[in-house]
């Protein structure tokens, strides 16, 4: 009877990891770079890749530069791996979600004794908010850095039950310095920190910072690496330092509506798990939940104060884990008050959002209204999952709540990932990179005007020059200034140029009669001499 359970469960688990295998990587390949986000990484990647040389980071002749090259690397490869594509320079981003719905699951499970339904709310509950899956999609080092960052704090929250993980934590926490930057490394350190002097949890910081094997793989591969940027490219250690964001009123504006959607639909599970862990006391408990809570906290703070938005996916895994053990709790003790007034909080703050804010801003925002067959759907989706909770809660059906309720939390990713494919393709110029791809000749100079669209070198995969009017710091190598002479005196004298322009721009008082529109696709001009 045992054996049949245990393999029951194992069906299930394999069932859950293909499931989300098939959602997570389905599409990754479907749609074109959006600008100027993807297109900076995939073409540093291919440049690498194509050249050899992974030190000096370039677009074609124009050098960039970031806070760390590790990302890049992993594109790279996977460029080596599965060939010129979307798919490639989106893979390891895709691979990193996963890792984050892993990494919630271990947080949960934190102690040999816990339930292994704690595992399963974390994971669904990671897998299916929006930010994780969005960043899942992007060729970014978001995803990356959310993985390593959480994998880091899971080694910290089971080093309590077994000193081994330390080892995992450093290790995490080294690659998170090679792919990201010092924030991959310092700012997992500062929450640790800020949690043990909270808690007065002495020995856990004194078995972090001490742990032999761990110490010495983070000063040996973090020093070497240091040392390998000093002598070959400095300017990489000059992007690792913080920097804040100055907000204006609409961009305030902008961080609280995306940090809302970010954490969609789980907004009342949150609150009410944060309620009850939130310290009444200092020292606070020495719990799991507390640490996880001091890790959201510094991450969801940094993200914020450096005006990264995506960043805040680094928070979704601890967010999950407290929830999932919450649920747990509330579930075994059935305290079904606690379970209601999270359904309340999350229909509350769900329905007028998602059925009244949502439609009026689809008639403001062009956007949003690009998405509409998929927003459907998704909206239908929502509700279902709004309908479980509330149904399974008020006839106390839990083990019905427990087994229905986290499958149509992850029901909403099907749609969802309609809602960014036709989005992402609103912001890509495939059709004209590939358009360009077919025409362009290795000599051919290629003008960005206006905006920059670094995606060019991916899609048309030469060394062209790439010129723009707006710095894009690393992709530009001058600046012109939108005034008829300078824009005319891009074309004469040469065989043949190519300019990329946004159709909302006045063209016709800024290119010359005798230049010709190529092509036109997603609000973008294509142009050229010949």
């Amino acid at each position: 009877m045992r054996k049949k359970k245990k393999s029951s469960r194992g069906k299930t688990i394999l069932l859950f990891i293909a499931l989300l295998c098939y959602i997570y990587f389905r599409g990754i390949g479907d749609h074109g770079l959006i600008d100027t986000l993807e297109g900076i990484n995939a073409s540093v990647s291919l440049h690498m890749f194509a050249a050899g040389n992974y030190f000096t980071p370039k677009i074609g002749e124009a050098f960039t530069a970031g806070s760390s090259l590790g990302t890049w690397w992993l594109e790279a490869l996977a460029l080596k791996f599965f060939g010129w594509g979307e798919f490639a320079v989106r893979f390891w981003s895709a691979l990193s979600g996963l890792g984050m719905i892993l990494a919630s699951a271990l947080a949960a499970h934190s102690s040999p004794g816990d339930s292994s339904r704690k595992s399963w709310f974390a994971a669904s509950i990671c897998a299916s908010m929006t930010v994780c899956f969005v960043v899942s999609q992007l060729a970014s080092e978001h995803a990356i850095f959310a993985f390593l960052t959480a994998l880091t704090m899971v080694g910290a929250v089971r080093a309590r039950n077994n000193k081994r993980w330390i080892v995992i934590s450093h290790i995490a926490s080294t690659l998170a310095f090679i792919s990201h930057g010092a924030g991959g490394l310092f700012l997992s350190w500062f929450a640790l920190i800020i949690y043990c002097v909270m808690a007065n949890d002495w020995d856990l910081l004194r078995d972090f910072f001490t742990w032999p094997s761990g110490i010495i793989i983070t000063i040996v591969f973090c020093g070497f690496y240091f040392i390998l940027l000093a002598l070959i490219n400095p300017s990489i250690i000059h992007f690792m330092r913080c920097q804040g964001h100055n907000y204006t009123f609409g961009g305030m504006t902008g961080i609280i509506v995306f940090s809302f959607m970010s954490f969609f639909p789980f907004h009342g599970f949150i609150l009410r798990a944060i309620y009850e862990v939130f310290p009444r006391k200092i020292p606070a408990d020495k719990s799991p939940e507390f640490l996880m809570f001091i890790w959201a906290l510094t991450f969801g703070s940094a993200a914020i104060a450096s005006g990264d938005i995506l960043a805040l996916a680094s928070c979704v895994p601890a967010l999950s884990a407290i929830v999932g053990r919450k649920l747990d709790l509330w579930l075994a003790q059935k305290k079904l008050f606690a379970v209601c007034y999270a359904v309340v909080i999350n229909t509350i703050i769900l329905v007028p959002v998602f059925y009244i804010i949502l439609p009026f801003m689809m008639n403001k925002i062009p956007l949003i209204r690009a998405s509409m067959m998929s927003l459907i759907p998704y909206a239908l989706t929502a509700g279902l999952f709004i309908f479980a909770c509330w149904h399974y809660t008020k006839t106390k059906e839990i083990k019905k709540w427990v087994r229905n309720v986290p499958a149509a939390a992850l029901l909403c990713l099907f749609p969802l990932a309609g809602v960014f494919n036709l989005t992402a393709d609103l912001y890509s110029i495939r059709d004209v990179g590939l358009r360009m791809r077919e025409v362009v000749q290795g000599n051919n100079r290629v003008i960005q005007y206006g905006v920059n669209f670094p995606s060019v070198y991916f899609y048309t995969f030469r060394n062209s020059n790439i010129i723009d009017a707006r710095l894009t710091p690393g992709v530009a190598e001058r600046n012109f200034a939108a005034d008829n002479t300078l824009i005319n005196s891009l074309w004469p004298g040469k065989e043949r140029v190519f300019v990329i322009m946004r159709e909302n721009m006045q063209t016709e008082n800024v290119i010359p009669k005798n230049i010709y529109t190529l092509l036109e696709a997603n609000g973008i001009l294509l142009f050229t001499n010949q």
